[in-house]
C-alpha cells in the first residue's frame, strides 16, 4: 500500500484526530447560540418564565410546527410565526362557526312559542273555560 492510498482511506473515514476539536468547537458554538437565542426570546416575550419555557419546549403542536427548524432558527421568530398561525386558525374557526350559525335553519326543536309546564296548565285551563276566546301559546306569551 502506498502513502496516497492510506491518506485517501483516512480522508474517507474522517480524520479522528481533528474530529473531537471540531465537535468541541461546534458544541461551544451551539451553546452560545442557544444562550443568545434564549435571552432574545425572553426579551421579546417577557411574560415567559422558566416553567413556561419548559412547557413550550414540550408542546407537541409547537414542536410539530417548528419541525427541523427548531434549534436552527431563532426561537422568538419561530414562536412569533406559531402565534400568527394559531391566531389565524382561531379566527377562521370562529368565522366558520358564525357562518354555519347564520345558515342554520334551527336546532331541530318544535317551532313557535315554548311554554313552561305551569304556563301550559294556565293556558289549557283558559282555553277550556273560554272556548270562544281560545289563545295560542304565542298569544298567551304576548299578553
Amino acid at each position: 500500500m502506498d502513502m496516497e492510498e492510506t491518506t485517501g482511506a483516512e480522508e474517507l473515514r474522517g480524520n479522528t484526530r481533528e474530529a473531537p476539536a471540531v465537535n468541541v468547537e461546534t458544541e461551544a458554538t451551539l451553546r452560545a447560540f442557544v444562550k443568545a437565542d434564549l435571552l432574545d426570546f425572553m426579551e421579546r416575550y417577557p411574560q415567559f418564565g422558566a416553567e413556561d419555557m419548559e412547557a413550550l419546549e414540550n408542546n407537541a403542536q409547537f414542536r410539530r410546527f417548528c419541525g427541523s427548524r427548531y434549534g436552527r432558527e431563532p426561537l422568538a421568530a419561530l414562536y412569533g410565526d406559531y402565534l400568527l398561525v394559531v391566531q389565524d386558525a382561531g379566527k377562521a374557526a370562529a368565522e366558520r362557526a358564525a357562518s354555519r350559525n347564520a345558515r342554520s335553519t334551527g336546532g331541530g326543536t318544535a317551532g313557535g312559542a315554548a311554554l313552561t309546564p305551569a304556563q301550559k296548565r294556565v293556558l289549557d285551563a283558559w282555553n277550556e273555560a273560554n272556548p270562544e276566546m281560545r289563545m295560542t301559546a304565542k298569544e298567551y306569551l304576548n299578553m
